[in-house]
């Protein structure tokens, strides 16, 4: 393991959580009649969204348990849950 590999995973799945944020509050934005097509939307998209990750990143061939993985996993968890407590405010 890399340190770059490991900061890279970082950065890049921040990055990916911020744009996923931006996805959702686009969807939200619209403004649809009925909140069930916002929904299925959110998942179409985010499913989508998953599958476009896993294929572009670099780090594909590792698997879960892989230390630059999960601290990308975290990197991305932690954008959503910063922008939630700071949404609740």
């Amino acid at each position: 393991m890399k340190n770059k590999d490991l900061v890279l995973s970082i950065f890049l799945n921040a990055f990916l959580g911020y744009l996923w944020i931006l996805f959702k509050e686009h969807i939200n934005g619209i403004g649809l009649d009925n909140p069930l097509i916002g929904l299925i939307m959110i998942f179409c998209g985010s499913w989508c969204f998953w599958e476009i990750v896993n294929r572009i990143t670099p780090f594909n061939e590792y698997k879960r348990s892989h230390p630059v993985k999960i601290a990308g996993f975290v990197s991305f968890g932690m954008v959503l849950i910063v922008n939630l407590f700071v949404n609740l405010n």
